[in-house]
């Protein structure tokens, strides 16, 4: 056995440079080969991915929805609770409405004139006031 092994020591020593590459590599490459893992899995991995985000789209998509409500519901609050000194609430009058609605939108007026016409005046500087006719629809205003 051991002339056997001194043998190939002497075959090995006796072969050129480019011989011992070629033999070297040719032995490294089929345990690379085997040595590197195998993942059959890889496609179910990517259809994972594809499942994960298409969660998180929808998770987005609800999260913005909620977002704009929250906005929209605010900015309700936030109109009604100012009524005449929010511009939006002016821009909400539509002639014809009733008494009540008028109210509704801006509120309590400050002072009322009753006549021909009715007269809701709104504390402002610049003289917010709203005009009904006989019937006690809204027939104009004016914004401060």
């Amino acid at each position: 056995m051991r002339v056997r092994i001194t043998k190939t020591i002497q075959k090995v020593l006796d072969m050129k440079t480019r011989e011992l590459f070629f033999l070297l590599i040719m032995g490294t490459i089929p345990l690379l080969v085997f040595a590197l893992p195998v993942n059959p899995a890889r496609g179910d991995d990517a259809q994972v991915l594809k499942e994960k985000v298409e969660e998180l789209e929808q998770r987005v998509k609800l999260l913005e929805d909620l977002l704009e409500e929250c906005n929209r519901s605010r900015e309700e609050a936030i109109g009604a609770a100012l009524g005449w000194q929010s511009k939006k609430n002016w821009r909400k009058l539509r002639v014809g409405m009733g008494e009540s609605q008028v109210k509704s939108i801006l509120g309590e007026p400050s002072k009322i004139i009753r006549g021909a016409i009715t007269l809701w005046y709104y504390p402002n500087i610049y003289g917010g006031y709203v005009s009904f006719d006989k019937e006690g629809r809204l027939a104009g205003w004016n914004e401060p």
